[in-house]
């Protein structure tokens, strides 16, 4: 796999964390991600309050195991805007969740917002942080990605 494109890094992102009931590659992404990296997942709490979940790469791997265990899960990138400056990028990567890879069930939309460092050979996966869709937060026009 071509890790000195930043495209390549992000959509084989997308592939390790999809498939049927416990089919994520994790080898994959132990490829994908620097071993600092961190992995934090945001929603609002039921009272309103913004909440996040940080996690290390083990940390993400042991809580989402049991989540997707019982289930079909495909994230599929469907709008990406990149910034790179030296050795650093930041991509907005916008995604849908669905219960097949084709077609299949809408689950929840959102946006990962992926930071990555070059060191000198490759790209790494430094820091991701997301969010879904929800009422009053909704994801930017097609517009927003040419600009």
């Amino acid at each position: 796999m071509d890790f000195s494109d930043i495209g390549t890094v992000i959509g084989a992102t997308y592939t390790a964390i999809s498939g049927p009931p416990g089919g994520q590659d994790w080898e994959l992404e132990d490829q994908l991600f620097h071993a600092d990296a961190r992995l934090v997942r945001t929603r609002v709490a039921e009272d309103g309050t913004p909440i996040h979940f940080s996690f290390t790469i083990d940390e993400f791997r042991e809580a989402t195991i049991p989540l997707l265990a019982g289930q079909h899960f495909y994230e599929i990138e469907t709008n990406r805007k990149v910034f790179q400056f030296g050795n650093v990028a930041q991509a907005f990567s916008e995604y849908e969740a669905r219960d097949a890879q084709e077609g299949g069930t809408l689950l929840f939309r959102g946006m990962n917002m992926i930071q990555l460092f070059w060191d000198g050979a490759r790209w790494w996966i430094m820091h991701i942080i997301w969010d879904n869709e929800r009422d009053g937060v909704t994801l930017p026009d097609a517009e927003w990605y040419r600009s």
